[in-house]
């Protein structure tokens, strides 16, 4: 793995994840005006992220084609990155931090975590190997350009 194709593919990746972590925190904020619990609303964000972070990272951050039969593995990639997640709400909400400002946090602290377990999802263990997840394409100009029918 070169450290050439790590740069772009972690800046993608941030990039991903700002938009999708400002989408689920919205949707977080929303179910915890409707009157929702802190875990509860974090699982729900949580789980509505995937599928997008799922499309977005395969397409734009390592620049495949997802096979729509990954998408059924893919929540094993967020498993380890949600339990992480739930210890750290927990931890930042028993230390006094706002539940509102809690989750998004919690959310931005696993992102290194994440990007190891995406970049293996979608890459493989090396650089020239496959997961089987992906057909390989060349990145598309935006996350949002070609979508997916």
């Amino acid at each position: 793995m070169s450290s050439g194709t790590v740069r772009p593919e972690l800046l993608r990746f941030i990039l991903v994840g700002a938009l999708n972590t400002l989408a689920t925190s919205v949707l977080y904020w929303g179910l915890l005006a409707v009157g929702l619990s802190p875990a509860s609303s974090f699982a729900a964000a949580f789980v509505s992220g995937i599928g997008l972070a799922w499309w977005m990272n395969g397409r734009f951050t390592f620049a495949t084609r997802p096979q729509r039969a990954s998408l059924a593995l893919y929540p094993l990639v967020y498993l380890p990155s949600w339990a992480v997640g739930q210890w750290l709400l927990a931890s930042l909400i028993g230390m006094g931090l706002a539940a509102w400002l809690a989750g998004p946090l919690a959310s931005l602290l696993v992102v290194p975590f994440s990007f190891g377990l995406n970049r293996l999802f979608f890459r493989g263990r090396t650089q020239g190997a496959s997961s089987g997840a992906e057909a390989r394409q060349p990145p598309p100009a935006s996350p949002f350009s070609d979508a997916d029918s």
